[in-house]
């Protein structure tokens, strides 16, 4: 068996940053349920968080199980494809949080003349969703390529097991 590469480390080590940070909004956003004012809000909101949350963690299950050649059986492909549909619908929700942040912070950050830890201390909730965006898109791209790069690995491994040839 292979040893994982550098390069899925890192984006292990991303799933899981990730997986903090959805699990930090997942809470915030099922603790705001029980605001009456924006209960369906905050229920279609804790939904796409669990369904974020729970892909982020199919894909570190996925490297550490099946990398580098073991391929994904019907009932995780099933499962795979779901929720990657869903998490490609939720990147416009997460995107709609972005501007949704911005467009209520913009003019407070303009207002604010005291200095950087007040930018940092305001900002923290555009920073939070910039980020959740930004690594859902790059967990998004890379979790396309592992899957790929498991059928490519798989299929190599029957052909070599399978040929005419000697090794």
């Amino acid at each position: 068996m292979k040893e994982v590469t550098l390069g899925w480390k890192v984006f292990r080590f991303i799933c899981i940053l990730q997986l903090i940070v959805v699990g930090f909004q997942l809470v915030l956003s099922v603790l705001s349920i029980l605001q009456a004012d924006l209960f369906f809000y905050s229920l279609i909101t804790s939904l796409i968080y669990l369904v974020i949350f729970l892909f982020l963690y199919q894909g570190v299950l996925i490297i550490n199980n099946n990398y580098p050649d073991t391929p994904l059986g019907p009932g995780q492909k099933k499962y795979y494809n779901w929720l990657f549909l869903l998490n490609v619908l939720a990147i416009a929700f997460l995107f709609g949080q972005v501007i949704s942040k911005w467009r209520v912070l913009a003019p407070l950050l303009n207002v604010i003349d005291v200095g950087w830890l007040d930018y940092l201390f305001f900002g923290f909730p555009l920073f939070l969703v910039l980020i959740t965006f930004g690594f859902h898109l790059l967990f998004l791209i890379g979790i396309y390529k592992l899957r790929r790069l498991l059928y490519q690995n798989t299929i190599e491994r029957w052909q070599q097991q399978f040929s005419d040839t000697p090794e």
